[in-house]
């Protein structure tokens, strides 16, 4: 019996961690960006380091991100890539660039102009 008892608690142990592990997995890049640049964001792109393309278009689309704003960015869980750039494009049509950003890593990314940024990390 005791061991029918300890049976049965290692087995929801073991469905339980398993289902943990799964949900850290899923989108583990996602994270905040804070605007600390000063000035409106019109659109925000965001690629894998070693892509020539921006995998993530536009991800405002018809919103603009204010100075102080943030927006939760979430990742596609296949997407199971460490260092990605972002691009953000200004209300007057000028970029900056953050590049190689360990998104495994970072919670937290106040941008600032000229690509310097504040990272909050895991």
């Amino acid at each position: 019996m005791k061991k029918l008892h300890a049976l049965k608690i290692f087995l929801f142990a073991m469905i339980m961690a398993l289902a943990v592990s799964g949900t850290a997995m899923a989108g583990s890049q996602d994270f905040t960006l804070i605007n600390g640049t000063g000035q409106i964001i019109r659109e925000i792109y965001l690629s894998p380091t070693k892509s020539s393309e921006w995998i993530y278009q536009d991800e405002l689309g018809k919103n603009v991100l204010r100075p102080g704003q943030d927006i939760f960015l979430d990742f596609d869980p296949r997407d199971n890539v460490q260092y990605w750039d972002v691009k953000v494009v200004y209300g007057n049509g000028k970029e900056d660039y953050w590049y190689a950003l360990d998104l495994f890593r970072i919670y937290s990314l106040t941008i600032r102009p000229g690509g310097a940024s504040s990272i909050e990390m895991i």
